[in-house]
């Protein structure tokens, strides 16, 4: 009997050995390894800044995985040897047949030089940070941004300025929201039909945008630039620097020249050393020119369950690289849906992917509630 290994219980890793289990009905053994053993849902991150959602309404174990044929370890990867099949984690060594790496990638709040004054909800613990920070927040200037490239979910600091300012209006409160980043136009790798839609939405709801900016440091209320130029604030939201894991980055599947994150064929996904290795999500998203996002890893784990269960079974078509990705937010005011199909720029024919995006009216807000209601039933339920 194969053995599938998949490190990784985040949404690349949640949806490859699920939808391996689902296909292959017993035909193989299957293995996830995950440190926590819980599957977080990072999108509502933000509400749990917010008060909207506690930690707990947004985890589910992985243990509900095993009625469907998967192992659960939890244990933590310490090394991975692909040249002899061999993954060593806190819980023991694992030999392997086919290996899918969904490690993500490790946001690092403390590589900012930063004080009390500076919170990241990019984590349980820095949603949690921020929420303790705006409890009571009425009037004030605050700013809103990312530290550094690449970063989980690119549209995320636009969608917390957004909240934030919403919530103090709420308490009626009045606060001087900008979002600083070091790209010179919303949202501009996105291209320009997305960066003239978000600065629509910043114009409409009263959020300032401040472009160009490279922060060095943050400390008693000033944001300092690479630039030299300084910016007062009272609060700062940051996304924070993110690094891939040391069990990747140490590996022969680290590339130096991506930073560590591991590298595959655009096409197949597959280490271009190692054909019986995988990679999903944030841990290639350098690799492919992508953002770091889960749907991204979502529709990267079917394509990469398809392809095992067809060397498994002989013959099994099932899906093709779904290059495209879908990003639904709540802006307080209202809800908007981004939808970009990335297949030209992944491939190097686009500069920009091709986006469309939906909403801007209350009436869109339900979307996100509907899809995170969706994601944590449809796996876990």
């Amino acid at each position: 009997m194969k053995r599938i290994l998949v490190l990784g219980g985040g949404p690349g890793g949640l949806v490859a050995a699920y939808n391996l289990a689902k296909l292959l009905r017993g035909k193989a053994e299957i293995t996830l390894v995950d440190k926590t053993g819980y599957h977080l849902f990072p999108p509502s991150l933000l509400w749990v800044m917010v008060g909207q959602r506690e930690p707990e309404d947004i985890m589910r174990p992985l243990s509900r995985l095993e009625k469907h044929g998967v192992k659960i370890v939890t244990a933590s990867v310490e090394s991975i040897d692909p040249d002899n099949n061999k993954v060593a984690t806190s819980g023991g060594e694992f030999e392997y047949d086919f290996l899918v790496v969904s490690l993500g990638s490790i946001p690092r709040p403390e590589l900012m030089k930063t004080d009390d004054t500076v919170c990241s909800p990019w984590t349980v613990e820095g949603a949690l940070d921020c929420r303790r920070k705006l409890a009571g927040f009425k009037s004030g200037r605050v700013v809103v941004g990312a530290w550094s490239w690449p970063y989980k979910c690119p549209p995320a600091p636009f969608e917390a300025a957004f909240l934030v300012k919403y919530l103090v209006e709420q308490r009626g409160g009045d606060a001087q929201v900008t979002v600083v980043h070091f790209w010179k136009k919303p949202m501009e790798p996105f291209g320009p039909t997305m960066a003239e839609a978000f600065q629509s939405f910043l114009d409409m709801y009263g959020v300032g945008f401040k472009g160009g900016v490279e922060p060095v440091e943050a400390r008693e209320g000033r944001l300092v630039a690479g630039s030299g130029e300084e910016i007062e604030y009272d609060l700062a939201v940051f996304a924070p620097p993110h690094e891939p894991p040391k069990p990747v980055a140490e590996s022969p599947l680290g590339d130096e020249s991506l930073g560590g994150y591991m590298r595959v064929d655009k096409r197949t996904l597959r280490s271009p050393r190692y054909g019986n290795v995988f990679g999903v999500g944030d841990i290639i998203a350098p690799s492919l020119g992508l953002g770091m996002a889960g749907i991204f890893a979502h529709f990267q784990a079917e394509y990469v369950a398809s392809q095992i269960a067809d060397e498994i079974l002989g013959t099994y078509m099932g899906e093709h690289y779904n290059m495209s990705g879908v990003c639904v937010m709540d802006l307080g005011y209202a809800g908007a849906a981004v939808y970009c199909d990335f297949s030209k720029k992944v491939m190097g024919e686009a500069d920009y992917p091709d986006c469309v995006i939906l909403g801007g009216m209350r009436a869109f807000r339900p979307l996100k509630y509907a899809f995170e209601r969706y994601w944590l039933e449809k796996w876990f339920a």
